[in-house]
C-alpha cells in the first residue's frame, strides 16, 4: 500500500435517505486502483485464459494466483506475470476430481484445499495437484464451507447454514455460530461468531440473507484475526481475535452510511413495479420469498499487512448514480478515513459496465488486490491491482 501522507489519523449524500456519522472524525481520503495485470481480458486468447465468472481467488509463497471459475469443477493456475501454469482437478466423482467448488484456499505451505458441496468432502493439493488426499465433512453440519481461510497453523471456515427441510429428512446445522475453526487437518475445533451479532434475525429478509453463501465479506491477517463485514452493509464491521483459547470480537463503526442499508419489498410490490424487480434481491428460504431493494453493498475487506483494514463499498441511491466508497481503520480498528474508490485509467471510471460490477476477491503477501471487474466489452476479467491511499 503506498499513502502520499504519514499517519492516516465523499460523504454520498442520497436522495431521500437520511444518512448516520461516524462517532469520530475521519480524514477524506481518495483510494485508486493500479492495474498491474489482467487477465482473460482478451477475447481471441486460449480459452485458459478466459472467465465465466471467476469466483475464488488465492495466491501461494511463489506468486501463483489459483483460480476457480464458477462453471468450471477445477482450479486454473497461473504465474506472477498472468501466464497459464496448469490445471488442478477436474469434474467427476473419483479420486482428484470435484463436482461443485464452493471452497478454495491455499495455506502456509502451498497446499490447494478444495471444498466440494455435492461430494461433501476436502480434496488437499500439493505440488499443484500431483499429490492429493481427501477428507469428508464433518457428519454433525449439512452446509457449505465458503470460505476458506487460513489463521497459524489452523482454518478457519464459514458454513452456510442448510434449511430445516423436514420433507428431505436430512440433517442441517443447529448452531447458530457462523464460523468454525478447524486444525490443520481439518478436523473441527470450535464454532464461535454468533449470527445475532451481525445479523437482526428478526427481521425476515435478514435472516433469510444471513444463510446465503454471499451474506458477509471476510478477511484474515493469517495470524488470529478475522473480520467479518456484512454484504449488505450496515456501517459496522465485526473483528475476532484469537486470544487465550477464546475469540473476542469487536464492532468497528464505519463511514456515514444510509440509517437503513436495505427497503424490505412486500411480493405485491415486486411484482409491480418492473424497476424494483430490476434493483431488488430476492432470497427464498423455507418461510418464502423475500425481497428487498439494497442501498449500501460491501464489495470485499481486506487486511493490509500493516494491520489496517479497507473496506470496499458501493452506495446505490433511489436516485442518481452508483458510489463507490472506501473506508480505512487503523490496526485498532478506529476509523481513520473515508473517500471514493477510482481506477487510474479514466476510461474505466467513466464505463457504467466497468463500475458496476466491481468485487474484492483477494488480497497478497504484498498487499496486491485481485479485483473481479466487467471489461468494457461485458465479460468478466480478473484483475490484479494496487491500491494507492492519498488526500482529494
Amino acid at each position: 500500500m503506498k499513502s502520499s501522507f504519514g499517519a492516516l489519523p465523499w460523504i454520498c449524500v442520497m436522495a431521500a435517505l437520511v444518512l448516520t456519522l461516524p462517532s469520530v472524525r475521519a480524514q477524506e481520503l481518495s483510494f485508486t486502483l493500479i492495474e498491474q495485470l489482467v487477465i482473460g481480458n482478451n477475447e481471441d486468447a486460449p480459452a485458459e485464459y478466459l472467465f465465466t465468472f471467476p469466483e475464488l481467488v488465492r495466491t501461494d509463497s511463489r506468486g501463483y494466483i489459483y483460480v476457480h471459475d464458477r462453471r468450471r469443477a477445477d482450479i486454473r493456475v497461473f504465474d506472477k506475470s498472468g501466464q497459464y501454469v496448469t490445471t488442478i482437478g477436474k469434474r467427476g466423482e473419483g479420486p482428484g476430481e470435484m463436482r461443485e467448488i464452493v471452497g478454495m484456499h491455499v495455506d502456509a505451505w502451498d497446499r490447494l484445499v478444495v471444498a466440494d458441496r455435492i461430494s461433501r468432502r476436502f480434496t488437499i493439493f500439493s505440488d499443484l495437484g500431483a499429490q492429493f488426499e481427501t477428507k469428508s465433512f464433518t457428519d454433525d453440519l449439512w452446509g457449505v464451507p465458503s470460505p476458506i481461510l487460513s489463521l497459524e497453523d489452523s482454518f478457519v471456515l464459514r458454513y452456510v447454514r442448510a434449511y430445516d427441510d423436514p420433507e428431505r429428512k436430512l440433517p442441517y446445522i443447529i448452531d447458530t455460530k457462523t464460523l468454525h475453526h478447524y486444525d490443520m487437518a481439518l478436523n473441527s475445533i470450535e464454532a464461535f461468531a454468533e449470527l445475532g451479532e451481525i445479523f437482526n434475525l428478526n427481521e425476515p429478509f435478514e435472516k433469510a440473507e444471513s444463510d446465503t453463501r454471499s451474506a458477509l465479506r471476510m478477511a484474515t491477517n493469517g495470524i488470529d484475526k478475522i473480520v467479518l463485514v456484512p454484504t449488505i452493509y450496515n456501517g459496522y464491521a465485526y473483528r475476532y481475535t484469537h486470544k487465550g483459547g477464546s475469540w473476542d470480537v469487536e464492532k468497528l463503526e464505519g463511514g456515514p452510511v444510509p440509517r437503513e442499508p436495505y427497503m424490505s419489498v412486500s411480493q405485491k410490490e415486486f411484482d409491480a413495479n418492473p424497476e424494483l424487480q430490476r434493483s431488488s434481491i430476492s432470497i427464498g428460504e423455507s418461510s418464502g420469498v423475500h425481497h428487498a431493494k439494497i442501498f449500501n453493498w460491501s464489495l470485499g475487506v481486506v487486511i493490509l499487512s500493516s494491520g489496517e483494514i479497507v473496506n470496499f463499498t458501493m452506495q446505490t441511491p433511489l436516485r442518481g448514480e452508483l458510489r463507490h466508497r472506501v473506508e480505512l481503520f487503523d490496526r485498532a480498528g478506529v476509523l481513520l478515513g473515508y473517500g471514493p474508490l477510482r481506477f487510474d485509467d479514466q476510461g474505466l471510471n467513466r464505463s457504467v459496465e466497468v463500475m458496476t460490477k466491481i468485487d474484492i476477491l483477494w488480497i497478497d503477501q504484498d498487499d496486491r488486490l485481485y479485483v473481479r471487474r466487467r471489461s468494457r466489452h461485458g465479460f468478466y476479467i480478473l484483475s490484479v491491482a494496487e491500491l494507492v491511499i492519498g488526500r482529494p
